[in-house]
């Protein structure tokens, strides 16, 4: 089944569209603004104008690369509060105090992820590694053998200084120590104008087809993640809830796993000719599309529904 154009639908399609849904989870990078940190044009339009319809917001996004005061500063005109934005590592810790965990973590992450961390009350192991010596077996055997012993958790997130050392240090704690181990961000690929830069999928990857545990998920697509947004968030509506993104790797396959109505707006991931050629599950496909989000304000204003 094709997904709906909304700006094309008869009004009365369109306010049923609008009277569907009471709660809002919008995807960020695509859908409001680019990775590169340029906001969508229109986008904010579209936000708030739905904030007026009394809509209730959460922006769901697996980037915790920004610091978030920065991320809030960048995101002022969408009225955005820090309440309101979900990122792995707010997962993570909502998890891990599920958990009453109150051992080390070791971070396969940005310094980001380490502060936030930190301020949130945990303990993060600072494990600075020395470099190895090119074909230095021993001096290798003996960095890995020098665990800290109270790192209980093993978290890995996008990271431009993830390298060799860090990987295996992951892997030697989660088999030593029997540490959880835990993953953030899921995009295999994080795409940064013409570069295409290795996502922690693919560290993650690695790490569980050797140590043979499967990772607990903090982002879209994950059910621990899931499960900690509903246990957090407080009770919802999965039938009247809306989901936002631009993905149909991450998006649209956590909104059709968690019943949510789906609106796919076209200004990131996904192209009008990836509908046309769909290559993926037709279970996942958007219910609705637009070409920008902008466009809700446009509908919202053509009905009048502000007035009401």
């Amino acid at each position: 089944m094709a997904a709906k154009r909304l700006l094309d639908l008869p009004k009365d399609e369109q306010l049923n569209f609008f009277n569907s849904f009471d709660t809002v989870l919008c995807d960020v990078d695509g859908v409001l603004w680019l990775l590169i940190g340029q906001i969508i044009e229109r986008s904010p339009d579209g936000i708030l104008a739905l904030r007026k319809l009394g809509k209730k917001f959460y922006f769901i996004t697996n980037n915790s690369l920004t610091p978030m005061d920065l991320y809030l500063q960048k995101m002022k005109d969408f009225e955005i509060a820090k309440e309101e934005v979900i990122r792995p590592v707010v997962a993570l810790t909502w998890y891990l105090k599920q958990l009453n965990f109150d051992q080390e973590i070791y971070v396969a992450g940005s310094t980001t992820i380490k502060k936030e961390l930190s301020d949130a009350g945990f303990k993060v192991a600072y494990d600075e590694v020395s470099p190895v010596c090119e074909g230095n077996v021993p001096n290798l055997l003996k960095l890995l053998s020098d665990l800290r012993p109270d790192v209980k958790a093993v978290y890995i997130d996008f990271g431009f200084n993830i390298d060799f050392m860090i990987l295996q240090k992951c892997i030697a704690y989660i088999m030593k120590n029997q540490a959880l181990f835990i993953v953030g961000m899921l995009d295999p690929v994080v795409f940064f104008s013409e570069f295409h830069l290795i996502g922690a999928k693919k560290f993650a990857k690695i790490i569980e087809e050797i140590t043979g545990v499967e990772p607990k998920l903090m982002s879209k697509g994950g059910k621990e993640f899931a499960q900690v947004l509903k246990d957090n968030l407080g009770p919802f509506d999965a039938k009247r809830t809306l989901f936002i993104g631009d993905s149909c790797v991450t998006d649209m396959p956590f909104a059709t796993e968690n019943g949510f109505q789906k609106l796919m707006p076209l200004t990131g991931l996904t192209r009008e000719e990836d509908l046309k050629n769909w290559k993926f599950d037709e279970r996942i496909k958007p219910d609705y599309v637009v070409d920008n989000v902008g466009d809700l304000s446009t509908i919202i204003a053509n009905l009048d529904l502000n007035k009401l």
